[in-house]
């Protein structure tokens, strides 16, 4: 539940063209929507939660989308000349920060509804959980190896055309050495899910404890910026190797290629702006 809600939130506010403007005006109404897999409230809490979200919504547009605005436009400037390693990883690291603060917003409004939830509540939404990761598993064992890096790469591959324009030989093989390096760490990522699973449990039988809210706020910081005790090490390498080949894309960029890609960031940037100015 959480990180799918957390990754809802953080995706949307990184949509490009009419398609952000539409998803971010009804992002509370989204969110609200995929919760409801999860969470089976009241009418009292699902009010609660409704209007949480709606004041979440406008807290964000007045707050937060500025910082992407920002964001974006140093980006832009910096695209004029072909990125660094270090470069990437700062930027990976303020999106990233900007990400945590936008999912913080949204998510105060879950926690405290979570906090009037029933402890048979709390049992059904866990196993609601444990249902979709059992579900996944399955789907997942159920292809292939070459299958999963296929898929994988598809994804990926969607993604850099729509940013980029078509690929060539060149960047369709980084593509897929990505593609490969994260399929490298799916038991990492398995495993990171399965003890995210079991924190969240841990902290919801502690929703009366005062310290409820920041150990929630902390878990959601630690899913975004891939922070996890017991693989951290592995996760920094992880990084640092997707870096690397993110560097090798961007010094591959045609003057076409460059062009799209910064016509789509100002595409972006100016729906941002529209929001912003939005009453």
């Amino acid at each position: 539940m959480l990180k799918r809600t957390i990754s809802i939130i953080f995706i949307c506010v990184m949509l490009s063209g009419c398609t952000f403007k539409l998803v971010y005006n009804s992002l509370d109404f989204w969110i609200d929507y995929y919760l409801s897999d999860y969470l089976d409230l009241d009418s009292q809490q699902q009010d609660e939660l409704e209007q949480g979200l709606e004041t979440a919504l406008a807290q964000h547009r007045q707050q937060q989308l500025a910082v992407f605005h920002k964001l974006i436009s140093a980006l832009q400037t910096d695209l004029k000349k072909p990125l660094t390693a270090e470069q990437i990883a700062n930027y990976h690291q303020r999106f990233t920060q900007a990400g945590e603060a936008s999912a913080l917003v949204f998510v105060s409004p879950i926690i405290d509804v979570i906090k009037t939830m029933s402890p048979s509540q709390i049992t059904a939404s866990i196993q609601a959980i444990e249902k979709e990761m059992a579900e996944r598993r399955e789907e997942r064992l159920s292809k292939s190896p070459q299958q999963r890096l296929e898929n994988r790469y598809d994804e990926l591959e969607d993604k850099a055309q729509d940013w980029i324009g078509r690929l060539t030989k060149q960047q369709k093989q980084l593509i897929l050495s990505l593609a490969k390096l994260q399929l490298q760490q799916s038991t990492m990522f398995q495993n990171i899910t399965t003890d995210n699973l079991s924190q969240l449990k841990t902290i919801l039988k502690q929703r009366n404890n005062e310290n409820f809210t920041s150990s929630i706020e902390q878990q959601v910081k630690n899913i975004l910026s891939l922070k996890n005790a017991l693989y951290q090490t592995q996760l920094d390498e992880y990084l640092a190797q997707r870096f690397a080949i993110m560097k090798q894309l961007n010094g591959s960029l045609s003057p076409q290629q460059l062009r799209h890609l910064q016509g789509e960031l100002t595409s972006l940037r100016k729906d941002i702006a529209t929001l912003i100015q939005k009453k």
